[in-house]
Formats: structure tokens, sequence, C-alpha cells
């Protein structure tokens, strides 16, 4: 089903809808099929720098399922390094936090990955830096070495990354849909015949009928045709079809249940 498609049976339901407010029922609908299934999976790429321990993480992100560094898969680390480097400063006059060291390769390469929720926030930041707000969380590359790094009389085992490389590491997890692609919001020339564009794309097309069953029950939920009685029944059908999504994704990627034979 293309965009054009999803729009006209929506409109059988909401005539009075203008084209961008359409568009964002149906990307409502398609944040909560990935939000309750987590089927809309990709990867991430970003590139490490030496002595950089956070790198920003986009807010679209829903979960991580695996991270690899330079095609290597690392594990989770369990719990926070003890020291953590000056990426948290919120005054620049705090001379006890100070920048830590740089830190040299090491031959065993231990690396792991850590999130933090905690998104980097600088007192009194430039309109450039204030970009970082849009930022909902960090990724962490770290490196396990004996005594790596001493601070205030306690010494962790876990340094920041030692390797300056190019799109290196690689996220592979469950994300929110893109928005739709249009030059002006509202105008669905350019993309009206796609059925690969935002979220149209990533939710598969054998469920697109689920997505606008979702859309038309958000759709009654606002503004210009409230209508809570429909909102509801359209709502039960729409979680009816998560269900069926969900057993979808498990079935596609599982033989079902091992059973043990002797030989």
């Amino acid at each position: 089903m293309n965009k054009l498609q999803m729009i006209e049976l929506i409109r059988t339901h909401h005539p009075e809808a203008s084209n961008r407010l359409v568009e964002m029922f149906i990307e409502m609908a398609a944040n909560k099929i990935a939000e309750d299934t987590h089927i809309y999976k990709r990867s991430l790429v970003m590139s490490s720098v030496a002595g950089k321990r956070w790198y920003d993480f986009p807010k679209e992100a829903l979960r991580i399922d695996e991270v690899y560094f330079n095609d290597v898969k690392i594990p989770k680390l369990i719990g926070d390094p003890i020291i953590d480097d000056d990426e948290f400063q919120t005054n620049a006059e705090d001379t006890a936090d100070t920048e830590l060291d740089t830190p040299t390769a090491n031959v065993e390469n231990k690396r792991m990955w850590v999130y933090s929720p905690y998104k980097q926030y600088t007192e009194g930041a430039t309109d450039a830096n204030k970009e970082k707000e849009k930022v909902f969380a960090r990724l962490g590359i770290v490196e396990k070495v004996t005594n790596a790094v001493t601070r205030d009389g306690r010494i962790s085992d876990y340094q920041s990354c030692s390797i300056t490389g190019t799109y290196n590491i690689r996220v592979l997890g469950s994300f929110l849909p893109e928005s739709f692609s249009v030059a002006e919001l509202g105008v669905d020339e350019e993309d009206a015949m796609k059925d690969y564009d935002g979220p149209l794309s990533a939710i598969p097309k054998q469920h697109h009928e689920i997505l606008l069953t979702g859309a038309i029950a958000m759709a009654y939920k606002y503004p210009p045709k409230i209508d809570l009685n429909m909102a509801s029944a359209f709502e039960q059908e729409f979680q009816l079809g998560i269900k069926k999504i969900k057993r979808h994704s498990r079935t596609r990627v599982s033989t079902g249940f091992i059973k043990p034979h002797e030989f």
C-alpha cells in the first residue's frame, strides 16, 4: 500500500483532515507498532576517537541488540566504571573536573559497550552546543586494562577507547521509524506513489493494513473528528494486529521448539 492509497482510505473516515495531519497519524501508529514489537531493526555506524568514551545516540533508538567494534562483537559491560571522564562537566571553572589522559593502545583489546540514559548538558550552552539537547542518550566504549585510571584515590580497570577509526563502531538494534520525507510539510506529490518512504518502509508491506487501522484509531482521538467509541473499536483491531506482528516476527526467525533425539 503506497502513501496515496493509505491517505485516501484514512480520508473515508476523516475527510476534514489535512495531508500533513494524516501523515502525522500514520507516523504515530508506526511509532506505536515499532515500540510494541521492535519490528524495525537497523544498524547505526559511528567513528571512534581515541580518548573519547561517550558517543551521542539518537533519540529514535528503542533497544540495542549488538555492538561491533572493528567488525568484532563486543559484550555489554554490567555496571558502570567507577571513574568517568570529563564529558559530564557542567561548569568550566570546576578545576576538579579535569580531562583524563588519552589512553595508549593495549594488546588485549578487551572492549565493552555501556549505555547511559543521561544526556550531556552544559551550563550556559551556546547555540551550537544546544544541538546536543536533541540527543536522548549516549553509548560508551571502554577498554579493560588493569589499573588503567587513577583519580581521587580510586583505581579503575576501565579506560576510554584508545583507537581512532572511521565508522568502525556498528550498533544493531530497534528504532522508531523515520518520518515522511517531503520538500514541504503536507505536500505529497513527491512520495505519493511510494510504499518505501518513512514509516511505510519501516513497517513491512504485509502489515500496512494494521498500520492503516492504527492511523484511523489515532485520528478518532484528535480534532477535527473526535469519536472515542470509534477510536476504541479501531484500537481493539489495532492491538490484535500488533499481536499478529509479534507472532510473525517470532516465526520468521525461529523454527519452534527443539525436540531432543538420540542417534
